[in-house]
């Protein structure tokens, strides 16, 4: 496995694709995300308490130490959720995934033929961040994705084609609210949160809910007032007569009168409790009879007698876990009061600490590369894990400082804007002081990026660079390399002549004019073959065909096996194949196009 690259409790503040390749294989625990949902619409909220004009100075400092432009402004923070092919998928990322993942290209691909362009361009952002995600995470790592059911069924899809569906463990089901009217529907009052695992070998720690107080008040009604708490009473004995010493009576009761032989707690949550606690020294090994057994528990007041004189166990409430943590998480509340950052998307301490807890171990890595208000950090560093998150907002490392200053932790970096914004907040909580624990943080730009000791070229989702930091305030955009086939036909044949690709033929008129009406434009890769990876409308995968030549082709293959068909059967206009147009030539002209459009498109769309 990897060794991290980045320093341990490191904000970095930047696209987070452009980060994750710059990360190490197989370095990360746990991974944890919150990320957009797909929504089409902008959240906006101003946070609590609002941003100081010493916080928004740091903000701007900080952006300018990196050389990027400062991208909030000192009222609401806003989150767009808001999805386009010309603004946010990169045409290089599919065409990659095409080459090297058919089958989450296949996922991509259904997206856009299903639903709605928002959601089918958020699938293709996330498929080339989940890819990374997973090369990132240890063999025994777990990925947790945060999500709505506007994009739910769609991600699952997703990440059962990255992770596979033998990796799949959970969908786990988060009450956020009690109860809401939506109109004509049933309340949506729950978010979803897909739980995948890299292996069959993964960390995994039990986790428990406190009981129903209910279930507490009528189960556990007795107390000895001894200290021990209220305990319930368990049959000291299980069904089926004994011939061995587990079936002689003991205490003056037999259990074979009942049919029944004697049962003591060797294992299981009373026998842990017993030896916690050492009520019973060196228990159950010093006592191997099973008299002996029910003597020292009796000797321990760990038994309680009937009128009718039979013993049962004393089980404890405190001996108990709680119930096992389900799927169905109804017992975490929303983030309120002073935990309550007044982030539009924010999530509770508690839900993230029990994943955490759950798939991690202490000092384990933990990444979050959707950081928001830093709650997966928060939780990270609370439950003494390291963690590294990563946010293009420049508000998220004072959010980041905020938080860990409201948990008693000062990062360095922290200085008196941060304390002097959050004063009234603190003086209004009992018993709170000034944080006497430092913690080293780290803030790094997109021009202090880490450097990869292993590249894995044959697997890269960028291989141009083009990777984009988005954001509405400073709108990088690109062209999507989506054209009409009128345009992509008048390009190429400026390009490379009034020639059919797949022959070599050029369409003439008796008279030896020119005939363009017979040459039609389709794609190098077949849309929807009948094996193989499915191409793409992007001008990278357009090509000039002769009539014949794209009645023949059809969705059965691909250009190259059309020209190798047509040049078996003595269907080539030209000497050989070889002779044909140069596809590798064809490819670089549409990426010089999608790269030098890209641009225009950039500048015409940007923000003043």
């Amino acid at each position: 496995m990897g060794t991290l690259n980045v320093a341990n409790r490191t904000l970095a503040v930047m696209d987070n694709l452009q980060f994750l390749r710059a990360i190490n294989n197989e370095c990360v625990d746990l991974i944890a995300i919150d990320p957009p949902f797909a929504t089409n619409e902008t959240f906006a909220k101003p946070p609590k308490p609002p941003i100081t004009l010493a916080e928004l100075a740091e903000e701007q400092e900080l952006a300018g130490k990196h050389k990027t432009a400062h991208n909030e402004g000192i009222g609401e923070t806003r989150v767009a959720d808001i999805w386009s092919w010309d603004t946010d998928v990169h045409p290089a990322w599919k065409m990659s995934i095409a080459d090297n993942y058919p089958a989450v290209h296949s996922i991509i691909e259904a997206v856009e033929a299903c639903a709605t362009e928002n959601e089918a361009a958020y699938i293709a952002y996330m498929a080339v961040r989940l890819l990374e995600c997973k090369r990132v995470l240890k063999p025994t790592g777990s990925m947790y994705v945060h999500c709505s059911d506007h994009a739910n069924s769609y991600l699952r899809m997703l990440l059962g084609a990255i992770f596979g569906a033998a990796n799949f463990r959970n969908e786990l089901k988060w009450k956020r609210s009690g109860g809401k009217s939506d109109a004509k529907k049933w309340g949506r009052v729950s978010d979803h949160i897909l739980y995948y695992t890299k292996s069959d070998d993964f960390v995994w720690n039990q986790q428990y809910q406190p009981h129903n107080p209910e279930y507490v008040r009528k189960t556990y009604r007795y107390d000895d007032n001894d200290g021990r708490g209220s305990y319930r009473k368990l049959p000291l004995h299980a069904a089926g007569i004994s011939k061995g010493e587990s079936g002689t009576p003991w205490g003056g009761y037999d259990p074979n009168v009942k049919g029944n032989h004697w049962r003591t707690p060797t294992k299981g949550i009373m026998a842990g409790y017993i030896v916690t606690h050492n009520l019973i020294p060196n228990w159950p090994d010093a006592y191997p009879g099973v008299h002996s057994r029910l003597q020292a528990l009796d000797d321990a007041g760990l038994i309680a007698w009937s009128r009718n004189g039979v013993p049962e166990l004393k089980t404890y409430l405190s001996a108990t876990n709680g119930i096992a943590a389900t799927d169905f998480i109804a017992d975490i509340p929303m983030a309120s009061g002073n935990e309550d950052a007044g982030y539009s998307t924010q999530k509770p301490l508690r839900l993230y600490e029990r994943i955490i807890k759950a798939s991690s171990n202490p000092g384990d890595m933990v990444l979050d590369v959707f950081a928001g208000c830093a709650t997966t950090a928060v939780a990270a560093e609370r439950l003494g894990r390291q963690w590294v998150a990563c946010d293009m907002a420049y508000r998220s490392w004072t959010m980041l400082k905020r938080r860990f200053y409201l948990n008693g932790i000062r990062l360095t970096g922290m200085t008196d804007a941060t304390i002097d914004a959050m004063g009234d907040l603190v003086k209004k909580r009992k018993g709170f002081q000034l944080p006497q624990q430092w913690t080293n943080g780290y803030v790094i730009g997109p021009n202090e990026l880490p450097e990869r000791d292993v590249v894995d070229p044959d697997v890269a989702i960028d291989p141009l660079g083009l990777g984009q930091r988005r954001s509405r305030s400073i709108q990088n955009a690109n062209w999507s390399g989506r054209i009409t086939k009128d345009e992509a036909k008048q390009l190429l044949v400026d390009k490379f002549g009034p020639v059919c690709w797949g022959c070599g033929y050029e369409p003439r008129r008796p008279n030896g004019s020119l005939d363009l009406t017979l040459l039609e434009v389709d794609h190098i890769r077949a849309r929807r073959p009948t094996a193989g990876a499915p191409g793409d409308d992007e001008l990278y995968n357009l090509a000039l065909l002769h009539r014949t030549c794209n009645g023949v082709k059809g969705n059965r293959m691909t250009l190259e096996e059309l020209r190798r068909h047509n040049g078996e059967n003595g269907l080539l206009y030209v000497d050989k194949a070889a002779d044909l147009v140069d596809l590798a030539v064809a490819l670089q002209f549409a990426m010089d196009q999608i790269m030098r459009r890209g641009i225009q498109f950039a500048l015409a769309n940007s923000s003043p």
